[in-house]
């Protein structure tokens, strides 16, 4: 009884001693998250109350199932709009601290500008969700842009 109390006490010990994870897997940057992933738009709503898109929604009022959106790792911004049409001459930044990024001429066929400075909400390997200005045929209304990964 006395050996068998003493190897329980080694294997608590044993199991006890080892490490999970010496070397854990390192977070991904802000800019790794922004840039590996191919983006879809989920929902668009403007002035919290207007939403010019929710996918799956038959009745938007501006169609962007098609649209995607490519961050590139060189700081361009390209992708396709509803028509097939490439989007192109966009570029995105952080700002100094990564809470926001900067989407410059990012204009999507149909009228739909982001462009400026966009308050990250969240950002992961599935979700890229922004809220800034948007500008809708002329009109301009604080955004809430919420993107899923293709």
């Amino acid at each position: 009884m006395k050996n068998l109390f003493f190897s329980f006490i080694a294997l608590i010990t044993l199991l006890t001693s080892c490490k999970s994870n010496d070397n854990p897997t390192p977070t991904k940057t802000r800019a790794e998250y922004i840039s590996a992933k191919v983006w879809i738009i989920d929902n668009l709503t403007v002035n919290g109350i207007i939403t010019l898109y929710q996918k799956g929604n038959t009745q938007n009022l501006y169609d962007l199932s098609k649209v995607s959106f490519n961050l590139n790792s060189n700081g361009t911004v390209t992708g396709t709009d509803n028509n097939g049409s490439s989007i192109t001459g966009g570029t995105w930044a952080f700002n100094s601290d990564q809470s926001k990024v900067v989407l410059t001429n990012v204009t999507i066929q149909g009228g739909l500008a982001l462009s400026g400075e966009f308050t990250i909400i969240q950002l992961n390997d599935t979700n890229f969700d922004i809220q800034g200005n948007v500008t809708y045929m002329g009109q301009t209304g604080n955004a809430v842009v919420k993107m899923t990964a293709k």
